[in-house]
């Protein structure tokens, strides 16, 4: 496979779990309101929070990320393997976040109770839906310097 095609799939892969993280939190909010009796105050402005501040981490923090793994797929000596999609040390990385959502989830009420556990939930999943566009970016950049090089020929 081409980096190019790489760099989508890593594109593709921030959409989705960070879709699925939203949706996740959304749920949370359902049982807060449901098990914990939150209130629609509350649940709203935890929600404008936790997207808030996943905005601001998705363009200041995990955009910079996106870009030297983008940097770094680009370097790859073609043709590359799926697996190459992210580095190695990341793979660990997103075990111990799986982990700690767990532990989030589980141990809601010691954190606020699901009010906070979904606030954070959408605050990832928002900042990754954010920087994701930075792969696609560089995704359609490639292609378009690939369609000009093969008009000039």
């Amino acid at each position: 496979m081409e980096n190019n095609q790489l760099i989508k799939y890593a594109g593709s892969l921030w959409v989705v779990i960070g879709a699925f993280l939203v949706i996740r939190g959304g749920n949370l909010y359902f049982l807060a309101q449901s098990e914990q009796n939150a209130t629609q105050s509350a649940i709203i402005l935890s929600l404008v929070l936790g997207l808030a501040i996943g905005w601001a981490k998705g363009n200041f923090v995990l955009t910079k990320t996106a870009q030297r793994n983008m940097k770094r797929i680009e370097g790859l000596t073609a043709p590359v393997q799926w697996h190459q999609m992210l580095a190695k040390p990341f793979y660990g990385f997103i075990f111990l976040m799986m982990c700690a959502g767990f532990a989030m989830r589980h141990f809601n009420e010691y954190l606020g109770g699901y009010v906070v556990v979904a606030a954070i939930y959408c605050g990832i999943g928002a900042a990754l839906l954010v920087s994701s566009r930075i792969y696609w970016k560089a995704s359609s950049k490639a292609e378009k310097f690939a369609e000009e090089c093969v008009e000039e020929q």
